[in-house]
């Protein structure tokens, strides 16, 4: 949809939507509220739940740890360009990092002959694409971090070209096997087009892009646990009982929910916290669902 409506905007109206758009989705207000901190808060909510909580916490712990003294050396030893440069480098390995994983359980990679080490270039590849690509536009702030973005771009448009072909092979081999490639695909073509995007002169488009991919699949994923643990448990967390939210409901409400808390942490809480609750969130959240895990019982990915 993106893509067409760029070549349409191209073709028929000699890019004056590129001209329309804000220089940045700070300019958009209610963009902060909607995407990026509501989905890391609600990654806590599992909290009020007693028994998710004892199966989260050996990985909580350490990554807040980690997180807040990450947090405590970023503002001592690092001017603001270069704490926004941490910030967009460890949020795109998280967003990438996610997605890649997700689609690379869902096509059963791990599980193919010679194809561990494949699948963990392919994702090392699909994550330089976003780090590189992001450093070049400034984040999804579009703070500039640096005086020369175009090598940044052909750095990406590089990490671009070799994951394709591998993307393809791993897509191949996986069909082969039975395995459903259908998230490897669209995260190769969402790679693709939020490139071009950038490259067309549409760097917010494709901001929103990788956002709304990654903020829904994460509240997808918050959904179908708390609608699970509903099932089997019901009033098992005590943040929903309290609010009462029952039921299928509760996958509903989460957004709205995390928004209006959202609005509450911005001006209560400083930006270091801020800053050290995300890094935790990074840190943690793909240990805490991935295979083995206790609380991955309550995920099934279809």
């Amino acid at each position: 949809m993106l893509a067409i409506a760029v070549v349409v905007d191209l073709g028929a109206f000699q890019g004056r939507l590129r001209e329309l758009l804000p220089a940045s989705p700070a300019a958009l207000p209610i963009y902060s509220l909607v995407f990026g901190f509501p989905h890391v808060l609600a990654s806590f909510f599992l909290l009020g739940d007693r028994e998710l909580t004892r199966g989260a916490m050996p990985v909580l712990v350490p990554s807040a740890v980690a997180a807040a003294v990450g947090t405590l050396l970023a503002l001592t030893l690092l001017d603001s360009k270069q704490i926004a440069l941490a910030l967009i480098l460890t949020t795109m390995v998280h967003v990438v990092g996610q997605q890649t994983g997700m689609a690379a359980g869902q096509a059963g990679l791990a599980r193919l002959p010679h194809g561990l080490w494949p699948m963990r270039i392919w994702r090392v590849l699909m994550a330089g694409v976003g780090c590189t690509a992001a450093t070049a536009i400034g984040g999804e702030a579009m703070v500039p971090v640096t005086e020369l973005p175009e090598p940044w771009l052909v750095a990406a448009g590089m990490f671009l070209l070799g994951s394709v072909p591998l993307g393809a092979w791993l897509a191949y081999q996986a069909r082969r096997h039975g395995g459903d490639v259908r998230a490897l695909l669209s995260m190769q073509f969402t790679a693709i087009v939020g490139y071009g995007l950038v490259v067309l002169g549409y760097p917010l488009l494709s901001i929103w892009l990788f956002r709304c991919v990654h903020d829904v699949t994460a509240f997808l994923v918050y959904g179908t646990v708390a609608n699970a643990r509903a099932r089997a448990a019901p009033g098992a967390n005590k943040l929903y009982a309290w609010l009462g939210l029952r039921g299928g409901w509760i996958a509903w409400c989460l957004w709205p929910l995390s928004i209006a808390l959202t609005s509450v942490a911005a001006l209560a809480l400083p930006g270091g916290v801020l800053v050290c609750l995300s890094w935790t969130h990074y840190l943690a959240e793909h240990r805490i669902w991935k295979h083995g895990s206790p609380l991955r019982q309550w995920l099934v990915l279809r």
